[in-house]
């Protein structure tokens, strides 16, 4: 756990030390990359997530979701469970515990087969193992969802080579870094 704590220090402070104009380009070349993939392209509901500093500005995608698609946001509750609600429009999104953008209202619902879910992560690996920013929020949830077929997306400095792992973390089925699928 110690070494998780030292790689999450790590990696926020990379993140700091990159401005967001540097990774516009990667981010919108990896948007554009999911936007015509065929997973994406079939799923009914796109689960994704409204990023924050340090991650790739989704923006495109969920726009497109949200006109093409049914899109549904996460909802983090104090007792550690994730919940996600439609959201038909993003002026309904406030701040939630973290400070992160969560609908406020919006019918709740759980993922299938059918869908795509989006996972945030400080990094990923090629096979997928994620380091999350510890709470444990989508390793619980994962664990209950696993039909769904995940993407994790991130930036080149939050690619790496392998990550510590427990027993409780679940991995993505794909991971899209600088619009390169792994």
């Amino acid at each position: 756990m110690r070494e998780k704590e030292l790689l999450r220090t790590a990696l926020k402070k990379m993140a700091k030390d990159r401005t967001e104009e540097s990774q516009q380009l990667d981010d919108l070349r990896s948007c554009q990359t999911l936007l015509t993939d065929e997973t994406y392209l079939r799923a009914r509901r796109l689960f994704a997530f409204y990023p924050i500093a340090g991650e790739v500005n989704i923006h495109p995608i969920l726009s497109d979701a949200l006109e093409h698609k049914l899109l549904a946001l996460p909802t983090t509750l104090d007792n550690g469970e994730l919940h996600f609600r439609i959201v038909e429009d993003f002026s309904t999104l406030r701040r939630g515990s973290f400070g992160i953008c969560e609908p406020i209202e919006g019918l709740t619902v759980t993922p299938t087969a059918d869908d795509l879910m989006l996972v945030p992560a400080l990094a990923y690996t090629r096979q997928g193992q994620r380091l999350g920013r510890g709470k444990g929020y989508y390793d619980r949830y994962l664990a209950l969802h696993a039909l769904v077929p995940t993407v994790g997306m991130c930036r080149g400095y939050q690619l790496l080579e392998s990550l510590p792992n427990q027993g409780w973390d679940r991995p993505v089925d794909r991971v899209l870094c600088e619009g390169i699928f792994y």
